[in-house]
């Protein structure tokens, strides 16, 4: 393990060897202690700091300082032995703060010359890691020499050598995000290749690594919620973009001078929940939000009240942006209205002039189209798509125009099916063209490489693993937990009948995305109903929106018929591990909550609006937030939401569910409440001030 983090091996200048830091563990336990060893110059005199801010500070040959000065404790002082190694212990308290992330840093000194070592950091913990990490997020450096991958569970970062498709280290550089629904944490590279940015839904900072090192060199302040980046790097000024869902905007950061980030603005969106950013090339912003499954047009140099310059619905979700050279690409799930008819697995294009859609590619040709990768024709390289299917286990790869699938890669070449995340397009240093794909799975937590030199068939290489044991993860295999394995046939096109080459148009996780609501409507009786979210599923009996559905069972049962569009027998014995993994998810803690899980002010004032004077629980009573014990779940009247009867849902994860009511009618929590003055919900806010409403909003919010 030392040898993996300690960066490689040291340069040398002159006759004085560049230090080498490494840990026995990037992760520290209360009350147990790390190792840390140091290579370099025998004789040399050795310093090793630590602090909690990071910098990023440029001292000519001697290297770069990446801790903040001024903030540094000293660790340990010496002189570097013969052989070249100078070791320390790091004893850690046993009331050490769980979460909190340390960053470290070496300096030798000799015959009057100080050189740096690279930055490691180290993250406390109450135990090492161990189980899921969920490898969400990929980037690539534009040199092709380094992949970052992020995963949720853990908010762990790592650095791959993209070159020799090898595991390097794990960066614990910021928070878990857990089980936050499809707001994982987040990887972009900046265009210049200099830094990697981690924005993380859960943490209350914009984490900055050195792209070469790994090494964390800022720590951003901003709002919890963070999703998107994007940079626009022309003319010498360095901006660097960030959606944030809990402000509903776009967050503004200039990096002047180099390695210096400073808050500059903030654009205010006219829809509700950001996710993915483009930077257009002419400087314009593309922003998609599935709040309102559209894409928001933004001129970020406008006066304030006049950035939107268009917002166009699309039909579904907008789960990555990507240019195309020519316009904007989407991929997505375009939900159509007609009773059981399961809509379209498609990659949008956007013209960004008209902001209109004007075709689509690779229609059907897999299912759930999660993430894309795209390389414009440039000189010496033709264009280049990559679309992953995660539930059809396939990356489906074509030329720039989409019109020919060029290959449709199964990534495991046989069952179970991979769980494609992320792609990316690796570069060959040499040359700058397309070398290789990486394609990021999701419970298998490897990379696989797609070697693109002689076109199609494309050859896989063997998969990279990342998880903590170091072995691949395979679901259905014994390896892996009953609610994992339901979890892989949640997201699998098999599990409702399908194949990779014949796949079914929906999976489960399809509509309920990472077991949360795609926001997409289903018409039932005639009426457009609201997709719920599936966590917190086996205490909420009796099911569907009416309630006829009166167990578990029945509920797994009749979804695995209805969704099954292919006549073809789901994957066998599917029932027990969904009704696992619908036992095991739970609705996910509010990122509107304090960043250590507390409620704030508001939020506390919302909570008696919440109990005395609106009486909300009535029929929506802790802790569940259903009917209370011996009430009936089912209302026969409907009370205002337009079905009848209605069934009442919980409202725990309910800020990741907008929006709301039975037809999805409110965009926001506060439309619940004013929409309709007549309805239950109307009614029972009548008499509160403005200031109540808004406390009981971030109550409801924070649930």
């Amino acid at each position: 393990m030392a040898g993996l983090l300690s960066g490689g091996r040291p340069s040398v200048a002159g006759t004085h060897v560049r230090p080498s830091l490494s840990l026995s563990s990037p992760f520290a336990l209360p009350g147990s202690s790390l190792r840390i060893t140091l290579r370099g110059t025998p004789g040399a005199f050795v310093k090793i700091q630590a602090s909690r801010q990071a910098a990023e500070l440029p001292q000519g040959p001697a290297g770069t300082r990446v801790l903040r000065p001024g903030t540094e404790l000293t660790l340990a002082a010496g002189t570097v032995p013969e052989n070249g190694q100078f070791v320390t212990t790091l004893a850690v308290p046993d009331n050490a703060r769980r979460g909190d992330v340390f960053h470290l840093q070496a300096l030798t000194q000799q015959g009057g010359q100080t050189l740096w070592s690279r930055g490691l950091s180290y993250r406390v913990q109450a135990e090492p890691p161990s189980g899921q990490r969920k490898t969400v997020s990929l980037a690539v450096t534009p040199d092709g020499r380094r992949a970052f991958v992020a995963d949720a569970l853990s908010g762990v970062v790592t650095m791959v050598d993209a070159v020799n498709d090898q595991k390097l280290l794990d960066l614990p550089v910021t928070l878990p995000a857990g089980t936050v629904p499809h707001r994982p944490v987040r990887l972009a590279v900046d265009p210049e290749g200099r830094h990697v940015f981690v924005s993380n839904v859960a943490a209350s900072t914009l984490t900055v690594l050195d792209a070469v090192s790994g090494a964390v060199v800022a720590d951003i302040p901003v709002p919890r919620g963070g999703r998107g980046i994007g940079f626009d790097f022309r003319n010498g000024v360095r901006r660097i973009y960030q959606a944030n869902e809990t402000q509903d905007a776009v967050l503004v950061f200039a990096e002047a001078p180099l390695g210096a980030f400073t808050a500059v603005g903030r654009i205010a969106l006219s829809s509700t929940g950001p996710g993915p950013l483009l930077v257009l090339p002419d400087g314009r912003l593309a922003v998609g939000t599935r709040t309102e499954d559209s894409i928001e047009f933004i001129n970020p140099l406008a006066a304030a009240g006049h950035t939107t310059l268009a917002v166009t619905p699309i039909g579904g979700a907008p789960h990555e942006l990507a240019w195309s050279g020519s316009d904007i690409l989407i991929p997505t799930f375009v939900v159509l209205g007609q009773d059981r008819v399961p809509g379209f697995n498609r990659v949008l294009r956007m013209d960004p002039v008209s902001y209109q859609v004007t075709g689509y590619l690779l229609d059907n040709l897999g299912t759930d189209y999660t993430s894309i990768a795209v390389r414009p024709t440039t000189a010496g390289a033709q264009s280049l798509i990559a679309v992953n299917g995660a539930g059809t286990g396939t990356t489906l790869i074509t030329d720039g125009s989409g019109l020919t699938l060029q290959a449709n890669v199964r990534l495991t070449g046989g069952w179970p099916d991979a769980t494609p995340r992320d792609v990316a397009i690796v570069n060959d240093p040499a040359t700058g063209l397309p070398a290789k794909l990486y394609v990021l799975d999701y419970l298998r937590e490897t990379l696989r490489p797609i070697a693109l030199a002689g076109g199609s068939p494309y050859a896989t290489g063997a998969e990279i693993p990342l998880a903590w044991s170091g072995q691949v993860r395979v679901p259905m295999s014994g390896q892996l937990s009953r609610a994992e394995d339901g979890e892989w046939l949640f997201r699998s096109v098999t599990t409702l009948g399908g194949s990779y080459d014949g796949p079914n148009p929906v999976t489960c996780n399809t509509c309920h995305m990472d077991g949360a609501s795609d926001n997409s409507r289903a018409h039932v009786t005639g009426k457009p109903i609201q997709v719920p979210a599936a966590w917190g599923t086996l205490p909420t009996a009796p099911y569907f929106w009416d309630g006829h559905v009166p167990d578990i069972q029945h509920l797994v049962g009749g979804a695995l018929r209805l969704h099954n569009h292919t006549d073809n027998p789901p994957a066998p014995k599917s029932m027990a591990p969904l009704i696992s993994f619908l036992g095991a998810h739970q609705p996910p803690a509010s990122i509107f909550l304090q960043a250590d899980g507390s409620m704030t002010a508001e939020q506390l004032a919302g909570k008696a609006v919440f109990e005395n004077r609106a009486q909300c629980n009535r029929c929506h009573a802790a802790p569940l937030f259903i009917p209370p014990s011996g009430s009936p779940r089912t209302l026969p009247d409907g009370v205002g939401t337009g079905l009848v009867p209605a069934n009442v849902p919980s409202l725990r994860g309910l800020w990741a569910t907008a929006p709301y009511l039975s037809e999805g009618q409110a965009k926001t929590l506060m439309d619940v409440f004013t929409l309709n003055p007549a309805d239950v919900h109307g009614q029972a806010t009548a008499g509160l001030s403005d200031t109540e409403k808004q406390q009981l909003v971030a109550y409801l919010k924070a649930l």
